[in-house]
């Protein structure tokens, strides 16, 4: 689905590039959990990983394809913007990731041994998620040299 070029306008607008794929059953009901569910503001997905780091208790799968989309959403946001605007949305999908990473977990992993704190350096993270270090790194520096 998202390899059919998915589409986030500014003003919250989402939509399938890809005409014949957007209009699978499937990929409505995508758009709609993206267009309706998923936070779309800092302070919004602040507070659904506020949320989701008090639960317990496994989400339901409607809590946990907003967790899954409000990920795919912050990503999209991290490659639109530019400069230190990234730094937000890269604090956004690392934690939303953890999140993931631990609901998945629930009952099922020895306590603490998946629970990944988005505050820890990149090198402390388990190689799938340092990985990511190259592709998502601030551009601060980068800016800087610029100027």
């Amino acid at each position: 689905m998202l390899w059919g070029r998915l589409d986030i306008q500014a003003n919250g607008t989402i939509r399938l590039r890809d005409e014949e794929l957007a209009s699978l059953r499937p990929a409505r009901r995508i758009l709609r959990v993206l267009e309706q569910e998923v936070p779309k503001t800092p302070a919004e997905i602040e507070q659904h990983l506020r949320y989701y780091s008090l639960s317990d208790t496994p989400l339901s799968p409607a809590e946990f394809d907003r967790l899954l989309f409000t990920s795919v959403y912050s990503a999209y946001q991290l490659r639109s913007v530019q400069g230190v605007d990234k730094n937000p949305w890269i604090g956004f999908f690392s934690q939303l990731v953890d999140e993931i990473f631990r609901d998945l977990c629930k009952g099922l992993c020895p306590a603490n041994t998946t629970l990944l704190q988005a505050a820890w350096p990149w090198k402390e993270k388990p190689s799938h998620l340092a990985s990511l270090k190259h592709f998502y790194r601030s551009n601060l520096a980068r800016t800087k040299r610029d100027t």
